[in-house]
């Protein structure tokens, strides 16, 4: 484009002389700008930056020489080389005020074509390097100044972020710190200025096993997680931090930078000591229960059977001759016997859940859900109950001896709470949801208020007297239970007089467990 193009201003009062000038100059890569008179000249000075002016000495009103003198009092002209060009003046005297007045050479015409041209082109490669490196200069200095007000963009972002970060270059310079890092820490930028009196400082007694993992950072090419770390703080309080670190830009020296970042996790820390504490206290507790449970349990059956052989052998020998009312007595003492007996077998079943540890290979539910039916054939029998189940059950990593008196409880309570105006129908699912399978044992017995659907599953709750229903209050809370340590979730829905759905979720197999 023409525009930008070097412009050469050439002065002269003849036209002749312009024509042969502009003749000569246009074999070059410029533009030419005329002009007949100093004043002239001066006013295209005004509008154009020139790489270089040829000027006529002899010249009427302003002669070539004052015009050089005003150019280079001017900021803008004061830089533009001049030629003078004459065929007027060849001494030494007017060759000299030339030089005086600011002319880079001095040409007597007629001049030489080639040797004008070559002059010409030195100073137009000089001018366009000139303006090059200005460009150049001007794009710096931009940079420059995008840089330094990014700078400032990014230590006030650190400086006041809301949490602990610190940017450190890889010969041990802190270069920036978070004012959260120092309030955290009791540290400020004048007590660690380098990773070395941040380790030695925060972690005492493992400062050099830090220090190699921080020296470590700086060949990473990415984010990178550090873990929980114990820091010491300038008051001697221990906290912890989860910190995170990344690679950023270089300094300009080359030397690598890590940005390092910490959320304060020390309150999360010491609850989750206080709930593994906890969790240890209530493990021991449980199993000092179930101990205790246990050995009750056993220790109890003992006089109860010879409380009933007692009774039995009384009933045996004086029956025939005691009287109505005492005969009666001893049944209701052997009925109570027989159930404390049961109730004592359901808590030392109660107790023994939880004993061994999940397996973890899955198991077919198929041959375990054909086991509690076929332990509750003759009271399926009885009831003349339908009990539909499906074609095929999942395959779950559980405790088979566990699961088959799950599926007892809940298909046995369908059959012992069914209502009396129909024949108990039983319909088992299995469907799997989301990472979970969904057990659904669905009955059309006499159904469960709302207000019952969480007491149902709490230990010793019955809702029915016993002169209605047998039963110790406790199948349904070994089922919660079953449920809960193999991570599931049990409930119940119903509708009184219409019947009752127990339903239940376990977990599916992870990939790889068979």
């Amino acid at each position: 484009m023409t525009a930008t193009l070097p412009k050469i201003l050439i002065v002269d009062d003849t036209r002749a002389n312009l024509l042969a000038l502009r003749k000569i100059l246009n074999k070059l890569h410029v533009e030419v700008i005329e002009a007949v008179s100093g004043n002239e000249a001066l006013i295209h000075c005004l509008e154009h930056d020139f790489a270089l002016a040829l000027l006529d000495v002899n010249m009427p009103g302003m002669d070539g020489y004052e015009l050089a003198e005003l150019m280079r009092g001017e900021p803008r002209t004061a830089q533009v080389p001049i030629i003078f060009v004459t065929a007027a003046y060849s001494d030494d005297i007017h060759r000299n005020r030339g030089y005086d007045v600011g002319a880079v050479e001095y040409l007597q015409k007629p001049i030489d074509d080639f040797i004008l041209r070559s002059k010409v082109r030195v100073f137009i490669d000089l001018f366009l390097s000139r303006r090059a490196l200005e460009a150049e200069l001007a794009r710096t200095t931009a940079m420059s100044q995008v840089l330094r007000e990014s700078e400032a963009r990014l230590h006030h972002a650190v400086s006041e972020a809301p949490i602990p970060i610190m940017i450190h270059a890889e010969d041990g310079t802190v270069t920036l710190l978070s004012r959260v890092w120092s309030e955290l820490t009791g540290y400020g930028p004048e007590d660690i200025p380098t990773i070395q009196d941040w380790t030695r400082r925060a972690y005492g007694e493992r400062s050099e096993e830090n220090l190699a993992r921080i020296q470590a950072s700086y060949g990473m090419s990415g984010p990178r997680a550090e873990g929980e770390r114990e820091v010491i703080t300038a008051s001697g309080e221990v906290r912890v931090w989860d910190l995170r670190s990344a690679p950023i830009e270089a300094l300009p020296d080359g030397r690598r930078l890590v940005i390092s970042m910490a959320i304060d996790v020390t309150d999360r820390y010491h609850v989750q000591e206080e709930l593994a504490g906890k969790t240890t206290e209530l493990e021991r507790s449980n199993a000092d229960l179930e101990q205790f449970a246990y050995v009750a349990s056993h220790d109890l059956r003992e006089p109860l059977r010879m409380v009933n052989s007692f009774l039995g052998l009384l009933d045996k020998k004086f029956g025939s001759t005691l009287p109505d009312d005492a005969r009666e007595y001893i049944a209701y003492a052997k009925d109570g016997a027989k159930r404390m007996d049961s109730l004592i077998l359901d808590l030392l079943e109660y107790s023994r859940i939880g004993r061994k540890a999940v397996p973890d290979q899955a198991i077919d539910l198929k041959p375990t859900l054909d086991t509690a039916l076929s332990n509750l054939a003759l009271a399926v029998e009885e009831s003349g109950a339908t009990i539909n189940t499906p074609d095929t059950m999942p395959k779950l990593c559980v405790d088979s001896g566990e699961f088959v008196r799950l599926f007892q409880n809940l298909i046995g309570n369908a059959l012992k709470y069914r209502s009396p105006d129909r024949a108990p129908v039983v319909s088992i699912t299995a469907e799997f949801k989301g990472n979970a399978w969904e057990f659904r044992i669905a009955d059309n017995g006499i159904g469960i208020e709302p207000q019952y659907f969480d007491r149902v599953f709490q230990i010793f709750q019955r809702l029915h007297a016993r002169t209605e229903t047998s039963g110790t209050g406790i199948g349904l809370a070994i089922c919660k239970r079953v449920v809960s340590r193999h991570r599931g979730r049990i409930w119940v829905e119903s509708v009184p007089g219409e019947g009752s759905t127990f339903c239940f979720t376990i977990p599916a197999v992870k990939a790889g467990a068979a």
